[in-house]
């Protein structure tokens, strides 16, 4: 497609991906979100470092909307003047779960402030599944709970809370914040269940909400993304996480993070698939029993805001 192609729908607005986590979101930015072919263009690369300096780590009284605006602004008109999208996109927006930190309302109310012009995609995932690649994610980023820790089992005391609450996966709830702040039409809600069995129709659904004629055909097949370790050597590196702290600060680890990490990739494939099989049962019968009936009407809700079938998906509905 080409840039100077008309839409029926305003290209020169923003589109903010707020995540979900663990919901294409790799792809998205790798693939879509920066391919000028599709009429995209994200001036900060696939994941915009913006988005965690100046919406999520901001100190609360610190944060001015004119002053980021004006910060980011001129990188947003010079992917204007070019004639593509310009595209905001980072999963964090939405919390950090696997860091037990939660600000989704603070962070929408920002982006409001700095754009309120803006349109908004969320991505969503059926909850046990969401769950378990977060817990996934949190042992390869040197956690070293188990996964009943991770979650919680529902009888904590008053004041104490697992790092992965369950409230979060109520997704009609998110989903309501952002329609009142920008408008029902101004968000799309794109289920993954939806790329994994019918990637054009995903692809054509995010074409026409952002307004770009582009053809999803010329778009390859999704391969999966982020495919990780088996549950055997998630455990292991969680074990080793116990004695290789990892350096908060930066990108860089210590000597002793890295070698657990060298020593799990080299065998990773050598462990028999019904040892990480056996884990990763117990993983999931785990998130099971913890998520009976938590998810029922917050996607029953959902599937009408949306008009989206999430039972015939997978989604546990009332």
């Amino acid at each position: 497609m080409h840039a100077e192609q008309a839409t029926s729908r305003d290209r020169a607005r923003l589109l903010i991906h707020v995540g979900l986590h663990k919901t294409g979101t790799t792809w998205l930015q790798d693939r879509v979100f920066v391919n000028n072919d599709l009429g995209f263009g994200s001036p900060w690369g696939p994941m915009a470092s913006p988005a965690v300096a100046e919406f999520m780590l901001v100190d609360p009284l610190a944060f001015n909307a004119n002053e980021t605006r004006h910060r980011l602004g001129p990188e947003i008109d010079e992917v204007r003047a070019r004639g593509y999208i310009p595209v905001l996109s980072h999963e964090g927006l939405s919390s950090r779960p696997v860091r037990g930190t939660y600000y989704a309302p603070t962070v929408a109310r920002r982006l409001r402030e700095v754009f309120p012009d803006a349109r908004i995609v969320i991505g969503i995932r059926e909850q046990r599944g969401m769950i378990l690649s977060l817990y996934r994610q949190f042992v390869r980023n040197g956690g070293v709970y188990s996964l009943q820790q991770f979650i919680g089992t529902g009888n904590e005391p008053a004041g104490w809370s697992p790092l992965c609450r369950l409230e979060f996966f109520h997704f009609d709830r998110f989903v309501r914040m952002y329609q009142e702040l920008f408008g029902e039409e101004n968000i799309l809600v794109q289920p993954l269940e939806l790329l994994r069995d019918n990637e054009q129709l995903y692809l054509q659904r995010l074409l026409d909400f952002a307004g770009t004629t582009a053809d999803p055909s010329k778009l390859g097949k999704a391969g999966a993304s982020n495919v990780g370790w088996g549950g055997q050597t998630l455990e292991l590196f969680r074990f080793f996480s116990r004695f290789a702290v990892r350096n908060p600060l930066g990108p860089k680890q210590p000597w002793s993070v890295r070698n657990a990490q060298r020593v799990c990739y080299k065998i990773d494939g050598i462990i028999p698939k019904s040892r990480h099989k056996k884990i990763e049962s117990r993983w999931k019968e785990t998130i099971k029993n913890r998520c009976e009936a938590q998810f029922e009407a917050s996607n029953s809700a959902l599937a009408q805001m949306i008009g989206l079938d999430l039972g015939a998906m997978g989604y546990p509905i009332s």
